[in-house]
């Protein structure tokens, strides 16, 4: 018993010893095996243990000490293996630090980044034995580095008839189908050929490179001969069998979405006085790829393949490229299309997905988003953006609703879609760097010209540098408390004659002047230059509201007084609303 300041307390204590490092390691091993992020376990003969692969051995050791357990329905021991070729026998590991440089000796290179290295250098030289330089996708490198224990890579070639093939499909076979690295010249263009990474030192690696050799020359010849047949026919004889694939059971074929496409494409060209039959063909034919055998064997290349193909139907250049760059971009950080036309289309096109699965109810919801609307609504911001094109949102998910409510019966509610977007925004901006509060003074302006919207993120975001920014939102609080609801339009304008302290003249002669020369920024779009104006008001505002009364009994007085800041309040929130700030 002890004395406590509220009185006496019983208490105990003990002394707990703790289990040893030799009683926790097989049981913390298991665990953190069992957490491995394994997608697709496997389990082997009668065993109900799964695991990236079948398990043979298992060490454990604590220094020169064997822990005993039993994991993944293996004893642990002291004995591990090299290379089954090279190296098959046992290696008796006497303690851990020995078993790096023993498995080196053993034909296995344990470090993964070490692996990874020796195999980016090799490629390097190989690849300059041929005057060329290697293709080498980091992601590839890594799976490869993965597959292989002892990397022994190999120069092998093929058929140099198969450089007809567009190299795009030549590349994807290389890479994806065998895991190889492509070789190109120093202009860039592919030469006839590859390097694969051998798994052993063979006594006859020409041997080994005439058998990968055989496999390409296989791979690369059903290539041709996909892209020898697609050519018998034009592009626009392909998109006439656009009818038999659905893209949504209720949203009707790709046909009828590249016809909604095509209209859509063609509106937002007139908008922006680009050309509109190029918008419109390219729209047409934009999908039209997908029924093609190229297309088919190889997915990747839906919209590549197709600006091949319409180049070979002597459509323009520019529908030709706009078809090839309408999928851009696939991802986060893809590239984005480069002509207007490409960008038209592809803008149409993710404006077209949106529209429609969001008036057949499929929402994205958590982590289900099996549309991929969120990348869409992305992607359609990043391409206006780059375009710097003062393109109206709204009116444009508008424009895609009336396209489609000539098939479907029920309303779309756009404005549900415009804000569904405008969080994708939020999102973006946060990944650089720039906050909620910002992106929510500028939202609450609702501005729907995504373009304009981002230069007001940029221009609060530079505002709020200013050491004036922050005295200057709170002045807005300020001054929107006392307003409450009250506008302009209710209170009508200031009067001059009206304004009887020095402080309040001084604030509405600052107030004229800051009007007529932030006008013509805003009109520009130029709104951090409207913002930095603001910045010579503090003092002024400051002023105001040391010296001022502003609910003063004169009815009229304060009426005055009360308009004179509803217009300021309306000229800080000319470009955001900066209370939020």
């Amino acid at each position: 018993q002890i004395q406590t300041p509220k009185g006496p307390c019983l208490y105990y204590s003990a002394e707990v010893k703790g289990p040893t490092a030799a009683e926790c390691l097989p049981e913390l091993c298991l665990a953190a095996i069992q957490k491995l992020p394994i997608p697709k376990p496997m389990r082997w003969g009668e065993s109900e243990v799964s695991f990236v692969r079948p398990v043979h051995w298992v060490v454990l050791l604590l220094g020169r000490e064997v822990l005993p357990a039993l994991i993944l329905e293996q004893k642990t021991d002291r004995l591990t293996y090299g290379h089954r070729f090279h190296h098959p026998e046992a290696i008796v590991l006497a303690e851990p630090k020995d078993y790096v440089l023993a498995l080196q000796k053993a034909h296995v290179i344990v470090d993964f980044e070490m692996r990874q290295n020796l195999i980016a250098t090799a490629l390097t030289e190989i690849a300059a034995t041929v005057q060329g330089q290697p293709i080498v996708p980091m992601d590839l490198l890594q799976e490869v580095t993965g597959i292989v224990e002892w990397p022994v890579p190999l120069l092998c070639q093929f058929d140099p008839h198969y450089l007809t093939v567009p190299h795009e499909a030549l590349i994807l076979a290389m890479q994806h189908h065998q895991k190889t690295f492509p070789i190109r010249d120093q202009n860039g263009h592919l030469i006839a050929y590859f390097i694969s990474v051998s798994n052993i030192n063979s006594r006859d690696a020409t041997q080994v490179s005439r058998g990968n050799e055989r496999v390409m020359n296989a791979r690369l010849a059903d290539a041709k001969f996909f892209f020898d047949t697609d050519r018998k026919h034009s592009l626009a004889f392909m998109a006439q069998k656009l009818n038999e694939i659905i893209f949504h059971a209720r949203l009707g074929s790709l046909q009828n979405k590249a016809d909604r496409i095509a209209e859509l494409s063609k509106r937002i060209a007139q908008n922006l006085s680009e050309n509109t039959e190029d918008a419109y063909r390219a729209g047409l034919l934009c999908k039209a790829d997908l029924v093609s055998d190229m297309v088919g064997e190889f997915p990747e290349l839906q919209g590549t393949m197709g600006a091949y193909y319409a180049s070979h139907s002597h459509e323009t250049a520019a529908v030709a490229q706009a078809i090839g760059e309408h999928y851009q971009p696939r991802f986060a950080k893809d590239s984005l299309p480069r002509s207007k036309t490409g960008a038209i289309v592809a803008l149409a096109d993710r404006i077209d997905t949106v529209v429609g699965i969001f008036s057949v109810g499929e929402i994205p919801s958590g982590d289900k988003d099996p549309f991929a609307l969120r990348r869409a609504a992305l992607g359609l911001l990043r391409i206006i953006l780059a375009q710097k094109w003062d393109l109206d949102l709204l009116k444009l998910l508008d424009t895609a609703a009336e396209i489609y409510e000539t098939k479907l019966k029920n309303p779309i509610a756009t404005a549900a879609i415009f804000d569904f977007i405008m969080e994708r925004f939020k999102y973006y901006y946060q990944e650089q760097g720039i906050s909620a509060e910002v992106f929510n003074a500028v939202l609450a302006r609702r501005p729907t010209q995504p373009y304009d919207f981002d230069c007001r993120v940029r221009a609060v975001q530079v505002f709020c540098q200013l050491p004036e920014s922050l005295a200057l939102a709170a002045a807005h609080k300020r001054v929107s408390r006392i307003l409450g609801k009250e506008s302009v339009q209710d209170l009508g304008k200031s009067q001059e004659a009206l304004l009887q302290e020095t402080a309040e003249q001084a604030l509405w002669q600052a107030l004229q002047a800051k009007k007529q020369a932030i006008k013509p920024l805003t009109a520009a779009n130029d709104h951090e230059a409207a913002l930095c104006l603001l910045a010579d008001l503090q003092k002024p505002i400051d002023a105001f509201f040391e010296s001022i009364l502003v609910m003063v009994e004169d009815e009229k007085l304060r009426r005055n007084r009360l308009a004179l800041l509803a217009e300021l309040r309306d000229l800080f929130s000319q470009v955001a609303d900066l209370s939020y700030l």
